[in-house]
């Protein structure tokens, strides 16, 4: 690539990042669970996402999210914090341990995400706009 060619894509992205701010993290969110790009996360696309998730949290591959999982995807634990088990449960893992044995499975995670996309569908259009997964407050 000659040095022309270099600097008129640089150009140009110089140009894009300088008239697009950058997004919030709700905004980002929102863009990478709405996966068609239509300006609506669907039902499907949020089941998706919680697949995505609990995969990414499923460490050792069981079928199963074990706090000391949740702890370590959250990014909880530094090399000076305590074991695991001393750091207290957040109320998000709570929330989700539906039967309290401190376990999460797929189907906890996923009726943990149709009850959330009902809380954030305002208008119950089977559809998340942006406007309504970015509302303060939620």
């Amino acid at each position: 690539m000659n040095k022309l060619s270099l600097a008129i894509i640089l150009g140009g992205a110089l140009t894009v990042t300088i008239s697009n701010p950058a997004f919030s993290y709700e905004e980002s969110r929102f863009l990478g669970i709405d996966r068609d790009a239509d300006g609506a996360i669907s039902k499907a696309e949020t089941e998706a996402y919680r697949e995505r998730l609990f995969k990414e949290y499923d460490l050792n591959s069981d079928g199963k999210v074990e706090y000391e999982e949740y702890v370590q995807a959250e990014n909880l634990r530094s090399v000076t914090a305590p074991s695991y088990s001393e750091v207290p449960v957040p109320d998000e893992y709570r929330e989700m341990d539906t039967n309290g044995d401190t376990i999460v499975t797929l189907e906890e995670i996923k009726a943990a995400g149709i009850s959330r996309f009902n809380t954030l569908d305002k208008n119950m259009d089977g559809k998340v706009s942006k406007e309504e997964f970015v509302k303060p407050g939620l």
